[in-house]
């Protein structure tokens, strides 16, 4: 099992599939069927034509056509691209992107479908259906809707009206479902046959602040079996202890509140075997638990006990714990790569100010294998004294690698991580018990060496690399110790 703590390079086409899915700040990629509905947040994290994600050799070509296809600096949109170039484009701004929504179990892979806000009239938000076949795009204004395109259907939790309802692909309403106590919020729905499942919940809910730790706790909520013709209810299921996640996988619903596992028929809403994981209860029910299966396992996460524990998925017996290392906690199930069958979990990071989420490798045909950190560069970073003011200190980080990749990918961590931990900023803000060192002039020099690639190819990089880290400082507000109006800076340089 592998840590990946420095991923820069998102997911494009992969040589051997198209079943990679990433979520960043800068950009959010969904593949359907050949096509990559891609959102714009501004700068394109790409670096090099060719890269490597998660241990996977991507096309030159494919991340070619990606990059021609990203709008210059200081230009947002949404792009749809088939294999070869961008074919459609919407203007829309950034601020008006909630999320998109996959097109599930459709046999039609042209629309595709998002939440959008701002487009009926302010504070508002509308449901968009973009079909690429006759570049039709139609908008509807909803309530803050929580729901999943499913066989070109939105089913979905209407927050203002607390009701739950099923919508065409041309926006018109189909049903609506109340019961007249339906709870704060509801779950992604899932659809077995003709029946839809959701759990909508929970009915009571409290958050406070203990010894300075964000708590929140919920409880109560249903767990409905809907006729998918009208609405109406098939089966239901009481939750006292609300609801953390579901997953439909073949004929068996496996459902998670706390500490136990439901294994249920989604036709009959029968529970048919229920698992004690033994594990504690959340301090924080936000951090809540979750699982995930695939064709040998059951994998539980428990935020607060730092673990994963693996299930048979046959037996339902315990066959593997999987402890984090100090410091790190599994937040939830990020995506399986269905060519390899390997799983990847989004855990969290307390040990950095940056890399706070990092995505742990699960293979299940080696499930026994040790939990080890992706290897790192060679590295070394101290202070050293400046050379226009010998009273003063920068920061040097002198990182050997013959991967351009590695040296990007870990460079940017280790150059903000150590600019957090050594600059003075305004707000008094602190991480881990860390301290501003007085003395530091606020340079953050990264010094390069070992690369198999052109001066000149590095030198563009590590110009890229600069930027970037200009305009995290600019919104991170970090400056240097010795002059608390120069914004700490970084300059990158590469040694042949």
């Amino acid at each position: 099992m592998k840590f990946y703590k420095a991923i820069v390079a998102l997911t494009i086409k992969k040589k051997d599939s198209q079943s990679l899915v990433w979520f960043n700040k800068e950009c959010h990629l969904k593949f359907e069927s050949g096509q990559l509905f891609v959102l714009y947040f501004g700068v394109s994290p790409i670096y090099e034509q060719s890269f490597t994600y998660l241990g996977h050799e991507f096309e030159v070509s494919s991340v070619k056509q990606f990059k021609s296809a990203v709008p210059p600096i200081g230009k947002e949109g949404i792009q749809i691209l088939d294999a070869d170039n961008a074919v459609q484009k919407l203007d829309l701004k950034p601020e008006q992107l909630n999320c998109i929504l996959n097109n599930l179990n459709t046999n039609s892979k042209t629309k595709f479908a998002s939440i959008i806000g701002g487009v009926a009239k302010k504070r508002s938000y509308s449901l968009a259906v973009f079909d690429t076949e006759n570049s039709q795009f139609l908008t509807k204004e909803v309530g803050l809707f929580l729901c999943d395109f499913i066989e070109d259907h939105f089913y979905g939790f209407d927050l203002s009206k607390r009701e739950f309802l099923k919508i065409d692909s041309q926006l018109k309403t189909l049903w609506v479902m109340s019961d007249g106590k339906t709870g704060l919020l509801a779950q992604r729905p899932k659809k077995y046959l003709n029946t839809v499942i959701v759990f909508i919940g929970p009915e009571n809910e409290e958050r406070n602040i203990v010894d300075g730790r964000a708590k929140y706790t919920c409880s109560g909520g249903k767990l409905y079996g809907l006729n998918d013709a009208d609405g109406s209810v098939v089966w239901q299921i009481d939750m006292p202890n609300s609801m953390d996640g579901y997953e439909l996988v073949g004929d068996i619903l496996y459902a998670v509140s706390l500490n136990e596992i439901f294994l249920i028929n989604p036709e009959t809403g029968e529970i048919k075997q229920t698992l004690d994981t033994k594990t504690s209860t959340p301090f924080n029910r936000d951090l809540k638990p979750t699982i995930t299966i695939d064709d040998k396992f059951i994998y539980y996460t428990q935020y607060d006990d730092a673990v994963i524990l693996a299930y048979d998925v046959n037996t339902l017996e315990q066959v593997r714990r999987i402890d984090m290392p100090e410091g790190y906690y599994p937040k939830e199930h990020n995506f399986r790569d269905t060519t390899t069958g390997k799983q990847y979990f989004t855990i969290h990071n307390k040990t950095q100010y940056v890399a706070q989420w990092p995505v742990l490798e699960i293979d299940p045909n080696d499930l026994d294998s040790p939990v080890e950190f992706e290897k790192e560069p060679e590295m070394v970073a101290e202070f050293q004294p400046s050379a226009e003011n010998k009273e003063e200190l920068e920061f040097v980080i002198r990182m050997k690698t013959n991967s351009l990749d590695d040296a990007l990918r870990f460079g940017e961590i280790y150059t903000r991580d150590y600019a957090q931990w050594h600059s003075y900023n305004y707000m008094g803000m602190s991480f881990a018990d860390r301290k501003p060192a007085e003395n530091f002039n606020g340079i953050i020099r990264f010094v390069y060496s070992g690369c198999d690639k052109s001066a000149d190819v590095v030198n563009e990089h590590l110009h890229i690399m600069e930027k970037r880290f200009d305009k995290w400082i600019e919104k991170e507000g970090f400056f240097s110790c010795t002059n608390k109006k120069q914004p700490t800076q970084l300059i990158a340089e590469y040694v042949e």
